[in-house]
């Protein structure tokens, strides 16, 4: 697992021009999720009707398991919904809302491979609970509440929170949307 540092002064290096930062928003990747969804729901359909058609009513009991799985991983489907963002009033996460960009201690990326595959997380040090860090909450929605969603929250030394985001689930260059991120923080 490897960890990008921080750079605490600007996000330039020598020799490059400063971009002003810039607002942006990414969803999710939609074709990493399709398979799972679409397959499982093909799955449950194909359940239900050989449990109608032979009798079988243990195969709607059977079709559970992938309607579950198909509603965990709903949220994926919905790529014009942002789960990741900046602009001038802070750091937006899908259901968090805004974080106040002097809340935030440190940003940087973690890269782990898990059987050739690339993981790549976004990890946010809060200096404050998480509930104080929020500057514009976000609503969720009942039925939403118990799915699956892009971020994972952890508390570390000092009562600081981390946020640690999926970003290889997302559409964007990882180190692209950390440099986007940290124009902003370091202005």
């Amino acid at each position: 697992m490897t960890a990008l540092a921080e750079n605490k002064g600007t996000a330039e290096t020598e020799g490059e021009e400063k971009q002003p930062p810039s607002p942006f928003t990414i969803g999710y990747e939609r074709r990493n999720s399709e398979i799972i969804v679409y397959g499982c729901v093909f799955v449950v359909l194909m359940f239900a009707v050989i449990g109608f058609v032979t009798g079988t009513y243990l195969l709607l009991f059977a079709a559970l398991g992938p309607a579950a799985i198909a509603y965990w991983h709903f949220p994926m489907l919905e790529r014009h919904r942002p789960q990741l963002g900046a602009n001038e009033e802070g750091l937006f996460v899908d259901r968090i809302g805004f974080l106040d960009w002097a809340a935030i201690r440190m940003i940087d990326l973690s890269k782990t491979t898990v059987r050739g595959n690339s993981l790549i997380r976004l990890n946010i040090l809060l200096n404050r609970p998480l509930e104080n860090a929020v500057t514009s909450g976000q609503h969720t929605p009942l039925w939403k509440k118990f799915t699956m969603r892009n971020w994972k929250r952890s508390k570390r030394e000092h009562g600081r929170e981390l946020i640690a985001i999926n970003l290889h689930t997302l559409v964007g260059d990882p180190d692209e949307v950390l440099s986007r991120i940290r124009s902003f923080k370091f202005v």
